[in-house]
């Protein structure tokens, strides 16, 4: 797990001494820490016990099968079935409009359950979730992502993986001379 560092300007002493980590593996995720006032924010993967799990995939399921709308901020139960070939459906969500196959739905119950033998042995999530740029590390849904300052929040509405943020601010903010090797940004005027 390689960084992609640079410095930025610190939201809470104002210099130029955000050391800022962009990490693109297992799934793309930031992590900054002041090195003049110590100001911290990073993001800690949604914890999944069993119990947590077998909801997701119950949730995914009924998903799979229509009962209903593949996104959670909706949650409609009045769908439709726009085609049947065999096992392949594609159903559409009257409420928000919302469209989806059922072998898309498939394919992230298939992704979700290829990490349930990690659930089970406790195993640091962030070792077994993987995703691309935009993808949710679960289910590997096409989410987007959002971002909170500088870290990168995942929240998907398909399986409903979501990843926390966390902000450690500095009691006071150090003395002039402490940071003085930190320029402060230019002002406009």
């Amino acid at each position: 797990m390689r960084c992609l560092e640079h410095r930025e300007l610190c939201p809470f002493c104002h210099r130029i001494a955000l050391r800022v980590c962009e990490y693109s593996d297992p799934y793309p995720r930031v992590e900054t820490h002041c090195e003049c006032c110590g100001y911290r924010s990073y993001d800690i993967p949604m914890k999944l016990d069993r119990e947590t799990f077998f909801r997701i995939l119950d949730k995914l399921s009924r998903k799979e099968i229509g009962r209903i709308c593949i996104d959670d901020r909706c949650g409609s139960r009045d769908i439709i079935k726009l085609l049947q070939e065999g096992r392949y459906v594609e159903y559409r969500c009257l409420e928000c409009g919302a469209e989806w196959n059922s072998d898309e739905v498939l394919k992230a119950i298939k992704r979700a359950k290829s990490v349930q033998p990690y659930i089970a042995n406790g195993t640091n999530l962030l070792e077994v979730l993987k995703a691309e740029e935009g993808e949710c590390p679960l289910c590997g849904w096409d989410v987007g992502h959002l971002y909170e300052g500088y870290v990168v929040e995942i929240m998907c509405p398909v399986c409903g993986y979501h990843n926390e943020f966390r902000e450690e601010l500095p009691e006071k903010e150090p003395p002039p001379e402490v940071c003085a090797r930190f320029e402060r940004p230019e002002e406009t005027g």
